[in-house]
């Protein structure tokens, strides 16, 4: 019986493994041929590229995204180097779908759930500010992924150490489908799908 069960076990965690990414590449499209520019791949490229992945499904003006960071207020002051909670209020967005980065990135049309809403993630990313300069995107002081479902309507991650540098940060959502694209909605006259607070670290 036990042999059985191990033998089962071994079948069951190799099938496992074979599925973790069953999404092929696609196949450049006529468009992205013309460009010349890099195809896209599944990773992360860096090089300007070209993506041949369609839009996909999109949710009802009555079911479009929308965050709110509750947590830390807008203007809050954090002594540095202090632990803190980021939470983020999201509607409209079926949280928990997380797509391989590695491999996966770009690769799905965004989808939606049963009940109309786009299925995906979201991310939190901090970083420090100077004055009215925009920040440079390729700098950031911390970024996680959001991939759990949310709980309550709400999602959270810890700055486990705390922001080391004195100054004002941002702290910005960045809520995506599954496959990592930013979330696409029906008309583009809406509230944003993104929230931003600024914080001082004293």
């Amino acid at each position: 019986m036990k042999f059985y069960f191990a033998v089962a076990l071994l079948l069951a965690v190799a099938s496992l493994a074979n599925a973790v990414d069953t999404i092929k590449p696609l196949k450049p499209s006529a468009f992205c041929i013309k460009s010349k520019l890099t195809p896209g791949d599944g990773t992360q490229l860096k090089q300007p590229s070209c993506v041949s992945l369609e839009i996909g499904e999109i949710p009802a003006t009555n079911k479009m995204v929308s965050a709110l960071i509750v947590n830390p207020k807008n203007n809050q002051a954090i002594k540095r180097n202090t632990p803190f909670t980021v939470d983020t209020k999201v509607i409209g967005l079926s949280t928990g779908f997380f797509s391989d980065p590695a491999v996966d990135y770009y690769q799905i049309q965004q989808t939606l759930d049963g009940g109309g809403q786009i299925q995906g993630h979201s991310h939190i990313t901090i970083q420090k500010i100077d004055g009215n300069n925009a920040p440079d995107p390729t700098v950031f002081a911390f970024f996680k992924g959001l991939n759990d479902a949310a709980k309550n309507g709400v999602l959270s991650v810890n700055v486990d150490t705390g922001l080391p540098q004195k100054g004002t940060y941002r702290i910005c959502t960045m809520n995506s489908s599954n496959s990592h694209q930013p979330v696409v909605m029906p008309v583009a006259q809406r509230g944003a799908q993104d929230d931003c607070v600024r914080i001082n670290v004293i």
